[in-house]
């Protein structure tokens, strides 16, 4: 939906004569555009050449815009006594014909602020000046909370629910088509794109392409939009409507098996959909997907990944030692082998930084200061290392993102194996060693909503990291992105991660406060905390600088809301693995919401769990003292750990269906 000043004017007058009973509008040929981008955005149809009507959208949106010229530009109050919130302070809209000539009604980058604080249940710090100016958003006071905050107004609920019920139509003929094939994908600089274009405010108002908050300095093909575009890569060459929902449609009853016309098929098969011998052409495939996409809607989660640069060293030292045991099997990662692989190298490490900075320690970076301090005092090197690294919580960590996994060798020993993912995280690192964050990964994985695109700090980080290249996301772009949405994501939280996972509600908190809570902690640390949150699905950070719980957030939270205090890592992988087999040999109770497991089964529920009889009973014991088990249960409390951990993760049907995806084709 793009509505600008000659978009507004036209509403306007559509409504006018639609209030006189008119049956149509009648436009001059210099007014064509505006109304052919009216329509892309599903809020005006065509009756006959030059003769247009609002739809029931249009109707709303003109209506929502009305009520805002009556207002006025300026400031306003209401007392809304009946209600639980008082509007402090609101704006109104000036008439269109006062409005800059490339001044923005609506957007994309404004639906994705209005869908961002309703997610919120507030406006965010990057929303609060755009939506008060466009008079969707308010100063309110609340009263049963006592604080002052942002909020959208009636008209900002309304526009966003116009936007979620309207199906724009699909229509692309031949000379947009060139235009797609023209522009990269993104997310890239918005000078890549013929901003303010007809063909821009067309592919916008089909939903095809989306702009970044607040100022539309990044944009993206939507995942609709990398649909369309690879069809129109492949295929759809030709004159007249080159791509259409009707096209689609046929397309889509002709895979059915459903009988179609000669002239149909013929039309599928010039335009590159279908082959000579009736076979389903790669252009074909695109299409049904961008089928598949308008037809049922583009996803709305976003799968995310992040990886610490220590978690990748530790990686590359199992790998080492995998390749050390060919030859000597006593150079198996067990934790014990690990650690002194670990200790050794961070020795040497800390030798080489002491070496070069002498006694200017405090020019050193501060995440090493205070351990290079410990070092230069440190007798015993083993206790020194073990309280500043955290080797079991970062192999967890690489087990929680199914990189690693603990397992139980031929002698009985814990070892630790890395998975089909983590070998090709290790590729990928071999190219070049970083961290990952997921404000990276997500700057590619957000483009496939339906009308989001990266802010410019998140695309600025995944250029950054080697995830974007000038205009596209680069072959790591695309791993970390199908990565995203292929690994099984468990739940781990130390310590300090339980603080910070317990510091956010369901909605109503900003990125900032978050920080300002745990301000005596470095800001990378509870930033770190806050990237292993999202990219688990716990949490989502917001474009406008929100901070929400996800579903699986809030039902960890209710896992854990009864874990003692003193609990060191109140959840991991291998409680998972534990408590999905106790779940499997055991009997569930479902009005005591109890899964009951009879001793006799204990050691099958072992065998399933694939952890060695001593860390089982290790685990067994944690997972008791969390209130998760019981002596032969599994508690309400770890169910609700157990459906987390499914809604930490996508369906099939997230994972874009049908999609040819683009890491599997460059590798």
């Amino acid at each position: 939906m793009v509505i600008r000043k000659e978009h507004a004017v036209h509403l306007e007058k559509l409504l006018k004569d639609q209030e006189q009973q008119r049956p149509f509008t009648t436009i001059t040929e210099a007014d064509l555009q505006v109304y052919q981008e009216l329509e892309s955005s599903g809020l005006v149809r065509q009756r006959n050449p030059l003769e247009f009507v609002l739809t029931t959208a249009g109707v709303e949106v003109a209506t929502v815009l009305r009520e805002l010229y009556e207002r006025g530009p300026s400031v306003y109050s209401e007392d809304l006594e009946t209600a639980d919130v008082r509007i402090e302070e609101a704006y109104g809209l000036a008439d269109p014909e006062q409005w800059e000539d490339d001044w923005r009604w609506v957007g994309s980058e404004i639906i994705a602020l209005l869908d961002a604080a309703a997610q919120a249940g507030q406006i965010g710090p990057l929303g609060v000046q755009p939506l008060l100016q466009r008079g969707l958003g308010a100063y309110v006071w609340d009263r049963k909370r006592k604080r002052h905050y942002y909020k959208l107004t009636a008209a900002g609920e309304l526009l966003l629910q116009i936007y979620y019920r309207t199906e724009p139509p699909l229509n692309v003929d031949a000379r947009l088509a060139d235009f797609i094939r023209s522009h990269p994908i993104g997310p890239a600089d918005a000078a890549h794109l013929s901003v303010g274009s007809h063909e821009e405010h067309l592919l916008e108002g089909m939903r095809l392409v989306a702009y970044s908050v607040p100022d539309s300095s990044v944009y993206a093909f939507t995942g609709l939009g990398q649909a369309v575009k690879q069809a129109l890569s492949l295929g759809g060459f030709g004159s007249g409507t080159v791509l259409s929902v009707d096209i689609m449609t046929t397309l889509a009853q002709y895979v059915d098996g459903k009988e179609i016309d000669d002239a149909a098929l013929a039309t599928l098969q010039e335009l590159g959909y279908v082959g000579a011998q009736g076979e389903v052409l790669p252009a074909g495939e695109w299409a049904l997907e961008a089928y598949r996409l308008w037809h049922s809607g583009s996803r709305t989660a976003v799968w995310s990944f992040a990886i610490e640069q220590p978690e990748i060293e530790l990686l590359k030292v199992i790998q080492m030692l995998w390749e050390k045991a060919v030859q000597n099997p006593e150079e198996v990662p067990t934790f014990g082998r690990i650690r002194a692989e670990m200790i050794d190298r961070k020795v040497r490490e800390y030798k080489e930084l002491l070496a070069r900075y002498g006694r200017k320690i405090k020019e050193m970076p501060k995440k090493y200061q205070k351990i290079a301090e410990q070092f230069q005092q440190a007798k015993d090197l083993a206790r020194w290392y073990d309280s500043n690294f955290m080797l079991r919580a970062e192999l967890h960590s690489l087990e929680s993102f199914q990189l690693l996994q603990s397992q139980t060798n031929e002698a009985g020993k814990e070892v630790f194996a890395i998975t089909a993912f983590g070998e090709k995280v290790l590729e990928d690192q071999h190219r070049r060693e970083r961290s990952i964050s997921s404000m990276a990964v997500k700057a590619v994985t957000m483009t496939r909503k339906r009308f989001s695109a990266p802010g410019y700090e998140w695309w600025q980080q995944a250029r950054d990291e080697g995830l974007i290249g000038t205009a596209e996301p680069t072959v790591s772009g695309y791993f970390y992105a199908w990565l995203a949405e292929r690994i099984e994501r468990l739940p781990f939280l130390t310590k300090f991660g339980l603080q910070v996972f317990q510091s956010i509600p369901a909605q109503g908190v900003t990125l900032e406060e978050i920080y300002q809570q745990f301000s005596s902690y470095p800001r990378e640390q509870v930033q770190w905390v806050l990237e292993k949150l999202e990219a688990r699905r716990l949490i989502e950070i917001l474009p406008d600088g929100n901070v929400v719980e996800t579903e699986a957030g809030q039902l960890l939270d209710q896992a854990l809301s009864g874990v003692p205090t003193g609990v060191g890592e109140p959840v991991t992988p291998l409680i998972i693995r534990l408590l999905r087999a106790l779940r499997q040999v055991g009997t569930l109770y479902v009005k005591e919401q109890k899964v009951r497991v009879l001793p006799r089964n204990i050691k099958e529920a072992m065998r399933i769990s694939g952890l060695a009889p001593e860390q089982f009973e290790k685990v067994l014991a944690v997972a008791r003292a969390a209130g998760y088990v019981g002596q032969n249960t599994v508690n309400e409390s770890g169910l609700l750990l157990l459906q987390a951990v499914e809604a930490m993760n996508p369906v099939p049907e997230e994972q874009l269906t049908g999609y040819v995806d683009f890491y599997e084709q460059l590798s």
